[in-house]
């Protein structure tokens, strides 16, 4: 019997591990390195999850002048509803999605209406009060728009401290 006990144990061990559900693999657009990479003032930013996965359907797209981030409103699919956040009801119960500048020319740009899976950071903005996958690491149907050699100047010297912070953040 002693020399049955370390063959049931160890046939127990085996099969509890096996029960184990294996964690989804990360998608392979998910980036090594700091999550807020080349992001403007992220010191407002809460990263809630470094990699996550957002599906929904384009209802806004704008280009901000002053960080030069890209600005996108996703109407997520059903089911999802657990990215946002209270305050994204300001924003019609979107999630936020923005492209920085240094990715623009990587990441596409989607058109309003085009159904879209994004792949980035999930963050609190803390500033506003909403959740947001920013920045976009990847998107799955739209246009390269690459930023200008102005606007990636500009917004290196916003990240360097050699511009004057906004009086007030854009929307």
């Amino acid at each position: 019997m002693r020399r049955l006990l370390p063959l049931v144990l160890a046939g127990l061990l085996a099969g509890g591990c096996s029960l184990r559900s294996a964690a989804p693999p990360a998608s392979p657009h998910c980036r090594s390195g700091s999550p807020l990479a080349g992001v403007y003032h992220p010191a407002r930013l809460k990263v809630k999850s470094r990699c996550r996965v957002a599906v929904g359907t384009v209802e806004k797209v704008k280009q901000e002048f002053y960080d030069g981030d890209v600005h996108i409103e996703l109407k997520l699919d059903r089911g999802q509803e657990g990215l946002l956040s209270s305050g994204n009801a300001r924003v019609g119960g979107t999630l936020i999605v923005e492209i920085i500048p240094w990715d623009r020319s990587r990441v596409l740009v989607p058109e309003v209406g085009q159904r879209i899976e994004v792949v980035g950071p999930w963050v609190d903005d803390t500033a506003h009060g909403w959740n947001e996958i920013h920045p976009a690491w990847w998107i799955s149907a739209g246009a390269i728009q690459p930023a200008s050699a102005a606007e990636l100047r500009r917004v290196d010297r916003l990240l360097r401290g050699l511009e004057p912070a906004a009086a007030e953040d854009d929307d």
